[in-house]
């Protein structure tokens, strides 16, 4: 599935660098990221097949063993309601999905839903449609499953829980995988580098570089894609979390 991406924007021919191939090329492979289902789904299961979504699995388990609440931020509105889906399943428990397809009406009634229930509860919400204007301090564990290029963004969606009325500390955890596109979404957000220097130089075009050249481009490492350890899966996710009290 990678190398077919990275096929089809190095088979792109001119004299200056198809920009909308390589950023849709980007899009795709960050949904590769969050689970090979979120770029197309085939009807399968979810589980066994994502270190992201394990390693998500693992931090709602322990946020529900402490009896907590935890919101989980998605830039893909499509790809969080099959997640709210799955996480249902996996946890027994309603899972809710908030994202701009549903009506206003409904869209309150989850977070009014959401504010008093106690105990443990969980719920995804789509970064453009719930990232702003909610207060949701019942939750004081946010995860953001993929990352956006502007931490602006990211920081309103971490103040959803991070509130005036919230008692607790707020945890927010950031999922990235190492070795793709991940890793440089978030070193542009932490200011390590300059979003220029993440795409291809002026003077080349597609045609000039080689598929080691491309996949740097677009933001892949193939000796960490390959590992062959064991338990590569669960090395492949690394969690950096920062704590706000």
């Amino acid at each position: 599935m990678l190398d077919a991406l990275v096929a089809n924007v190095e088979g792109e021919e001119g004299a200056d660098p198809k920009q909308g191939a390589i950023l849709a090329a980007i899009t795709a492979l960050k949904q590769i990221c969050n689970h090979p289902a979120a770029y197309r789904e085939d009807g399968e299961p979810l589980a066994g097949r994502s270190g992201k979504l394990a390693r998500l699995e693992e931090i709602i388990e322990s946020v529900f063993a402490a009896d907590e609440r935890i919101l989980v931020f998605t830039h893909f509105a499509s790809w969080g309601r099959r997640l709210a889906t799955h996480l249902t399943e996996v946890f027994g428990q309603p899972i809710a999905c908030y994202d701009g397809s549903l009506a206003r009406g409904v869209r309150d009634k989850m977070v009014a839903d959401f504010q008093s229930g106690t105990g443990k509860g969980a719920m995804v919400l789509s970064l453009k449609a719930g990232g702003t204007g909610l207060n949701l301090t019942a939750a004081n564990h946010v995860v953001l499953y993929d990352r956006w290029w502007n931490p602006a963004v990211e920081d309103q969606a971490r103040d959803r829980a991070w509130r005036i009325g919230q008692g607790k500390t707020v945890i927010s955890h950031r999922l990235v995988c190492p070795g793709t596109v991940d890793e440089r979404v978030e070193e542009v957000v932490a200011g390590k580098r300059h979003i220029a220097n993440l795409v291809l130089p002026k003077s080349s075009s597609i045609s000039d570089l080689n598929t080691d050249q491309l996949r740097i481009a677009l933001g892949l490492r193939p000796d960490e894609l390959l590992a062959e350890e064991p338990g590569s899966e669960a090395a492949a996710m690394a969690l950096v979390s920062g704590v706000m009290s």
